[in-house]
């Protein structure tokens, strides 16, 4: 009896251990049936817990089946809850939550806020389009069509070049026009070392945003207008690019992994002809840098490569670049529970440009960790690291390879011009002949990507700590510290032999450039309901950022034992030094009222005090904007989802310049102790802050269950205080001096447009839409200056961008090609009837008055970006047009290479019979004719010449 009564015992003790340890299976899906892979299922109560598969499949044991209840998760779905009861089959349907599809945005100083309490224009980039093909150069780079208003000038000297990105049009005249960069709530340093401000070209430096690390990136905001960037204070005036990088998840591990491999050629490259060769006024010379020489049909020739075939070599430039290989491989490890969330990651690029040996390699290390040591009190900190390396970077423009390789003759092959040195009796390379039209100024492009380098290596730390303490359920105070250190260390040389760099022996120099910007903040946020009705957030805070530059450079303009690069062997040695420290204080505060969760209005108040600026050193930035959700407030028709109005006005800044108060010295060796001698710029001890005032309305809706929105906003700013160096009169003592004037005013509009015409199981396809035009007009400049050219570098190679009153940013003068009326004078005087030419027939341009006349503005009348994205069982097809409309380009290079007769259209009229049509300086009709050398090298001048002829 005692055996049964056991038996029956262990037979119910089985039982029940199997009721207890049932498998549960099921699927995971949304509202219209489309699978939902990776989503939690997790037993409530345990830590026991599956991830759905890629067709929201799951399976997972719940213990006791009769009581287990299932909590289901996904981002951008409500958190479901469903009890199995006894069930070996739970299927789950998930809910979209509004409040978490892209409803919430991060804002100023990493505020994160719910974009219907906005009362100003933002827009986000969704971080995927970044990295689904990337621009390894530069992240800026990837936002090309993807925003509204926004203009992207990519670098132009190879991997690692710093881009410029203007929001809303250019507002300083002399001053910087790049929107700041914020990295999780913090300015990051985005200088350029070097920049190239002159149609004859330079180095281009790299820039700050260069080092971001898209596949770090959770979330990215672009700030456009004042409102929404105010509590930037004096740092804003151009907008602002919010980034917030990822943080550990909880719960469960994930690994992203992302490899990718881009390639790139030249797409589109200068249209040269392949019917004339070497020589000039059509007879062929072997050893001439000019291609107005005879026919090429394939004769016999001796010349600077000794004996060849007279024929064309129509891929001469195409075959001097390679096909560049950029290689990206990052791995990102997230993961965490309740108490402690980690994200670790490591990405590597290695990007080769399409110039010879110009090839960049980075590596990106990035740890963030995240903790809630108690109910009350949370920390949060992150370090980057940043090595990177650039080899060969090249100049651009009249100082770089590329130019010396547009003007190889017609019929010379690449094959010989690789054959670019000698070694002569003392055992030293020297350029070998090369035929150019000027070799005091150009050489063989081979030379200068062998035996010319510039490198740059870079070791940057940026990182943070944060802690936030809740005080009560509705105030809590947030402290944190920012660390942003850059070290550049750059290295050129040249070999003896090369033009313009290189003296007795070659040259060489380094230089150390150390950046430190170092941020702390103190934040005091509150929320609470005055009535049920009303509710009142708000915030109170003190900044201190400080910032420094320091420099250490020396050079060896000629080595006693040539081609050996170290200092040790400079026969000339030259030594700077340089240091420069700006340091704001900053006190804010910011309010957010709402009424019926519809009505909102925002204000703040920052004030800084700017060590740049005299003493009291202090200056405010007010906003003030209002918003309203209509759809919320009256009874619309159904096929309107959401509609929402906003205005705002603010006051910001941009920028300063350190160290213009006081009147300079400069020590230079000589004689004894040396020499000082004074600076050439006269101080300015009243300096203002660039103030940037700015209005904005705006207008968003949704239609037809949210498939299909929009945004239109229009916007008016105007910049005061412009900060101008102007010119003074020899007996001053000076050269120029500091001046605050100035008033530039822009405004325009901005329509985006989104929607989802496709949307099942299987397919899917959205589009974006988004517009933008600016108009800029310079209202005022000084009392006594109404135009002015835009840098100091000078320009008239080609075009001369100015600014004048009553014109507008970007706009150009230029030589032209002289009509009848150029030549009246007084009110009658206007670009307009017959062209002019000389008694010979050859046109006659204003380059022989010296006088240049507007031809057009280099600015884009519209910019546009479309986008469609179709999606199928997980495969991803993304087509994006990227527009600008309008806008004037001087063609620099076509008027360099026109003078030696390489361009295609200098073909034609080779055999002379060309009458130009014109009449000369009496008014008389000119019937001589010329060839098109004539004309060409007539238009072009070489270097300087006349821009109408090459402006499109």
């Amino acid at each position: 009896m005692i055996r049964k009564l056991q038996l029956i015992g262990l037979l119910l003790w089985m039982a029940s251990a199997s009721a207890f340890a049932q498998t549960v299976t099921g699927k995971v899906t949304a509202a219209d049936g489309s699978a939902v892979p990776g989503a939690s299922v997790l037993v409530k109560g345990t830590s026991t817990g599956a991830a759905t598969d890629a067709d929201g499949k799951y399976s997972l044991n719940v213990g006791n089946a009769s009581t287990a209840v299932l909590s289901v998760s996904y981002i951008g779905y409500k958190t479901v809850e469903v009890a199995v009861q006894g069930r070996s089959e739970v299927n789950i349907t998930l809910e979209e939550d509004a409040t978490t599809l892209g409803e919430v945005v991060v804002t100023a100083l990493g505020i994160a806020r719910e974009t219907k309490t906005l009362v100003y224009a933002t827009q986000q980039v969704k971080p995927s389009t970044l990295t689904e093909v990337r621009d390894a150069n530069n992240v800026l780079n990837s936002l090309q069509g993807k925003l509204a208003n926004v203009t992207i000038t990519q670098g132009s000297g190879g991997p690692g070049s710093g881009a410029r990105i203007v929001l809303r049009g250019n507002r300083s005249i002399q001053g910087s026009n790049n929107a700041l960069i914020v990295v999780d709530g913090v300015p990051i340093t985005n200088g350029t070392n070097g920049t190239v401000n002159s149609d004859f070209g330079g180095l281009q430096g790299t820039d700050g945003a260069s080092n971001i690390n898209p596949d770090d990136i959770e979330s990215m905001t672009i700030l456009r207008g004042a409102s929404a960037a105010a509590l930037y204070g004096s740092q804003a005036g151009n907008g602002v690019i919010l980034i917030t990088t990822k943080k550990g998840g909880k719960d469960r591990l994930t690994v992203n992994v992302n490899s990718g491999v881009t390639t790139e050629r030249p797409f589109i490259l200068p249209d040269l002809q392949n019917t004339y060769g070497q020589g000039n006024s059509g007879v062929l010379n072997g050893n001439s840098g000019e291609s107005w020489g005879a026919k090429m049909t394939g004769q016999a020739f001796t010349g600077t490569y000794g004996d060849r075939k007279y024929s064309a070599q129509p891929d001469n430039v195409k075959d001097f670049f390679r096909t560049g290989l950029s290689l990206n491989n990052s791995i990102g490890v997230s993961g965490g529970s309740d108490k402690m969330q980690t994200y670790l990651s490591y990405t590597n690029n290695s990007v080769q440009g399409i110039m010879p040996r110009n090839d960049l390699n980075r590596h990106t290390f990035n740890l963030r960790i995240s903790n809630n040591i108690t109910k009350r009190l949370s920390t949060d900190a992150k370090i980057t690291y940043i090595a990177q390396d650039i080899k060969r970077k090249y100049s651009t423009g009249e100082g770089g390879p590329v130019m010396e390789l547009y003007q190889i003759p017609r019929n010379v092959a690449l094959a010989d011009a690789k054959n670019f040195e000698t070694i002569n009796n003392v055992g030293l390379p020297t350029p070998s002949p090369y035929p150019v039209i000027n070799p005091a100024l150009y050489q063989n492009p081979f030379w200068r990507v062998n035996r010319s380098e510039n490198n740059e290596s870079r070791a940057r730390v940026m990182g943070f700590m944060l802690a936030r303490y809740q005080i009560t359920d509705w105030l809590h105070i947030t402290g944190r510290a920012n660390l942003d250190k850059i070290t550049d260390n750059l290295e050129s040389f040249a070999y003896q032999g090369t033009l313009g760099l290189s003296a007795s022996g070659g040259s060489y120099g380094i230089t150390k450039i150390d950046v430190t910007q170092k941020w702390f903040d103190v934040i005091l946020s509150g929320s609470n309901k005055i009535s049920d009705l009303i509710k009142i957030d708000y915030r109170l805070g003190a900044i201190l950022q400080d910032n420094k530059y320091a420099t250490l450079g020396a050079s060896a303009n000629g080595l006693n034992i040539p081609n050996t690069f170290s200092l040790n062997f400079a026969t000339n040695r030259n030594y700077g030094q340089g240091f420069t420290q700006v340091q704001t204080q900053s006190v804010f505060g910011q309010v957010n009222l709402s009424y019926k969760d519809a009505i909102f209005l925002d204000a703040s108040l920052r004030n800084d005090w700017d060590s740049r600026l005299p003493s009291p050193y202090s200056f405010s930035y007010p906003s003030v904007g209002t918003s309203a959700i209509i759809s919320d407030l009256i009874s619309l028709p159904d096929a309107i989802s959401f509609l929402k109005a906003s205005a705002n006005y603010a006051e910001v800044g941009n920028g300063g310049q350190a160290q213009i108060r006081f009147n300079t010295y400069n020590y230079s060796q000589g004689a004894g102790a040396g020499f000082v001698s004074r600076g050439l710029t006269q101080a300015i001890p009243n300096l203002k802050p660039e103030i940037v005032k700015n209005l904005e309305v705006g207008l968003e809706g949704k239609f037809i269950e949210n498939r299909i929105g929009f945004s239109l906003t229009y916007y008016k700013s105007n910049s005061f205080n412009q900060l101008l160096r102007i010119k003074l009169p020899v007996a001053s003592g000076f050269y120029d001096k500091y001046i605050n004037a100035g008033n530039i005013q822009n405004q325009g509009v901005e329509f985006t447009l989104n929607g989802t015409p496709l949307k099942d199981r299987a397919l899917t396809w959205d589009m974006g839409l988004n517009f933008g035009l600016n108009r800029n007009k310079i209202i005022s400049l000084t009392e006594t200056v109404t135009s002015f050219a835009v840098s100091e570098a000078g320009f008239g190679r080609s075009a001369t961008p100015l600014v004048t009153v009553g014109g507008s940013y970007g706009d150009m003068n230029g030589f032209v090609w002289l009509r009848a009326n150029d030549l009246k004078t007084g009110a009658a005087k206007s670009h307009t009837g017959n062209y002019v030419v000389t008694d010979a027939g050859k046109p006659l341009t204003s380059l022989t008055t010296g006088e240049q006349q507007y031809i057009g503005n280099f600015n884009p009348r519209a910019t546009m970006g479309l986008s469609n994205t179709f999606g199928y069982k997980g495969v991803t097809v993304r087509l994006l047009v990227d527009g600008r409309v309008g806008g004037t380009v001087v063609d620099g290079t076509e008027q360099l290479l026109a003078y030696n007769g390489a361009p295609a259209i200098t073909a034609e009229h080779r055999e002379g019979g060309w009458n130009l049509g014109g009449v000369n300086t009496a008014g008389n009709s000119v019937s001589e004719t010329i060839d098109a050398q004539a004309f060409w090298t007539t238009a072009s001048g070489g270097r300087y010449g006349t821009a109408e002829f090459f402006t499109y």
